[in-house]
C-alpha cells in the first residue's frame, strides 16, 4: 500500500538529487564524494569516498559507484520507455537484499535495496531496445 508519507519521503530524495552542483562540473553527484574543500574539487588525489544513508541513483549514474551505510538502502529510478520496460533488477553478492519496487511518478519506475552488510555488489537490470539498453550501479556497503 502506497502511503501519503511514502510519496512524500520519494519526492524529497528526488528533489535532493535535482539540486545543481556547487562545484565545476564532476561526476554526477551520487558517484564520487566531494572533496570538503572546494579548492581541491577534481583532484582526484585527494578524494575520498565518503558513504550514504539513503543513496538515490539514476539514468545519469549508469556504470557509476556508489557508497552506502550497512544498515540503509540504495535506490534506483530510471526513465521508462512505452513498449520497453526495465526488467526486475538483480544484485550480485551478499551486501544488498532483493530489489523491492517503489512508488513512482509517470514516467519513472524504481527499486530499493536494503543496505545488508559490509562488501560490493553490482545492481544491474535491462530493457529490450535497438539495441537492447542495459544500467549497472556499483555499490560499496560499509
Amino acid at each position: 500500500m502506497v502511503t501519503s508519507r511514502s510519496l512524500l519521503c520519494l519526492a524529497l530524495a528526488l528533489a535532493g538529487c535535482a539540486a545543481p552542483p556547487a562545484a565545476p562540473p564532476t561526476p554526477p553527484a551520487s558517484a564520487t564524494a566531494r572533496p570538503s574543500d572546494p579548492a581541491v574539487a577534481g583532484k582526484a588525489a585527494v578524494r575520498q569516498q565518503s558513504c550514504g544513508t539513503h543513496v538515490v541513483a539514476g539514468d545519469a549514474d549508469n556504470g557509476a559507484s556508489v557508497c552506502v551505510v550497512a544498515g540503509s538502502d540504495v535506490s534506483i529510478l530510471l526513465k521508462t520507455v512505452a513498449g520497453s520496460p526495465w526488467a526486475e533488477p538483480a544484485a550480485t553478492g551478499h551486501a544488498l537484499g532483493p530489489a523491492t519496487g517503489l512508488p513512482t511518478p509517470y514516467g519513472r519506475v524504481g527499486w530499493g535495496f536494503g543496505a545488508l552488510a559490509a562488501g560490493s555488489a553490482e545492481i544491474s537490470t535491462t530493457r529490450p531496445g535497438s539495441p537492447p539498453v542495459g544500467y549497472r550501479l556499483h555499490v560499496t556497503v560499509r
